[in-house]
């Protein structure tokens, strides 16, 4: 008996995580009085991990055709390369293992596009600048090229990025330094907070937007200014003990030396101490003028406004409150304060993208801080030089009414308002 078979059709295309089917067809030229014969069947090439035929086998009458389906099946991760993939059937006799049929075909593997980005870490400090490294991460079947920008609002920062296209192969994850430094010294003062964003662009896709946060020191801290303060004064102290007191008492010494030696010596060293003791509160005076009196603890609950400058052992804070409310509506997003800590708060960002008609308020428990109309900015910084302090158990909350939806003009009409707060400061 004689027997072909073939694929129909022979070329296709899928994308990876969905399938394909292929028909598969046997056809016997066998006449009357041959016997029935039975195929299984067997994927060859690089889809046969994930490619079955149903059923897994049939039988052919003499005469006649048999039908099966060959199902491809690609996994979404990880996603096999873009491109041709040749493959074949073999089609195996069950009672004739030396009768096989191998028809081919060919299987195009659709391109799948799937980056994933981070900003590590999303904080940072420094008096010069600080260092981060962005992720790329290429979940998708072929390599991506990606450009990477900087930008903050007050434009503030300098980048330091690669000014080539980032490429990273399919199924690999790429790590890119990335610097942030301040364009000017903070010398003396408050630390200041910097919000920028990265953003990581591929080849004909939409941007992946990054946010972070960078915490400018100032070049004199206040451990450091209350140092050189107390160095100053003792200087000053020793330097008016030595010439106003003991290199002239040194030469009267010396010619007493000869009349009374002992009781010059104790005359000397009472005067001494006295001036002494006069220097060093001098040395009090100039620290306390300086600014050097050490903050009283915080007792009792604190309240917004109030409060010590953060530890030392405080950490960054930065958190974003984000509602969208229906025209009409009201929604509130809330930060709880952890309990047994307390927030420093020093910067507040609000945004107002689509230009929304409305309120939004930002308050502590039930106390509002702030409670501007929409309609009056697109994007607000606020910056307290005494920070407002928020203690365990409080929760910040963001609410927002909306009494009419904005339209952005390059972007679809959005159904819902779109608001937003950036909180930033310290956590200890």
């Amino acid at each position: 008996m004689t027997t072909t078979a073939r694929l129909e059709p022979s070329a296709t295309s899928v994308r990876p995580g969905e399938e394909t089917r292929v028909g598969l067809e046997l056809r016997s030229a066998g006449g009357a009085g041959e016997i029935v014969e039975a195929f299984r069947f067997e994927v060859v090439g690089a889809p046969a991990g994930w490619a079955v035929v149903e059923p897994e086998s049939v039988s052919v009458y003499p005469g006649r055709t048999a039908q099966a389906i060959l199902v491809l099946r690609p996994p979404a991760e990880p996603a096999p390369p873009a491109g041709t993939v040749p493959y074949a059937v073999r089609v195996v006799s069950v009672d004739r293992p030396d009768h096989t049929l191998v028809p081919e075909g060919v299987l195009e593997v659709l391109p799948v596009e799937r980056l994933d980005a981070e900003l590590l870490p999303r904080m940072s400090q420094g008096r010069g600048g600080a260092r981060h490294r962005i992720a790329i991460d290429n979940r998708g079947n072929r390599p991506v090229a990606a450009t990477l920008s900087g930008s903050d609002r007050g434009e503030l920062l300098t980048f330091s990025l690669p000014q080539v296209p980032t490429v990273t192969e399919p199924g690999r994850a790429a790590f890119v330094r990335a610097g942030v430094k301040p364009k000017r010294r903070i010398w003396r003062g408050q630390a200041v907070p910097h919000a920028f964003q990265v953003q990581v662009t591929p080849e004909g896709g939409a941007p992946i937007t990054l946010d972070g946060t960078y915490l400018q020191q100032p070049v004199l801290g206040k451990g450091l200014l209350k140092a050189l303060v107390a160095v100053v004064a003792v200087a000053a102290a020793l330097a008016g003990v030595w010439f106003g007191l003991l290199r002239p008492a040194v030469r009267s010494a010396a010619k007493e030396a000869v009349k009374d030696p002992v009781q010059a010596a104790q005359s000397q060293a009472a005067e001494a101490a006295q001036k002494a003791a006069g220097a060093q509160n001098a040395a009090a005076a100039a620290q306390k003028a300086a600014g050097m009196t050490p903050s009283p603890g915080a007792s009792g609950p604190a309240t917004p406004g109030t409060g010590p400058e953060p530890g030392a052992g405080a950490a960054l804070f930065s958190h974003r409150l984000t509602v969208a409310p229906k025209q009409d509506k009201q929604a509130t997003d809330t930060f709880p304060v952890p309990a047994g800590k307390t927030l420093r708060l020093t910067d507040l960002v609000l945004e107002n993208p689509q230009g929304d008609t409305g309120t939004i308020t930002i308050a502590v428990d039930d106390k509002p801080l702030l409670s501007p109309a929409l309609e009056n900015f697109r994007e607000q910084d606020f910056h307290w030089s005494s920070a407002l302090i928020v203690t365990g158990g409080q929760h910040i909350t963001l609410t927002v009414t909306c009494r009419q939806i904005g339209q952005p003009p390059t972007a679809p009409a959005p159904t819902s308002c779109n608001a937003a707060g950036l909180l930033s400061g310290a956590l200890e």
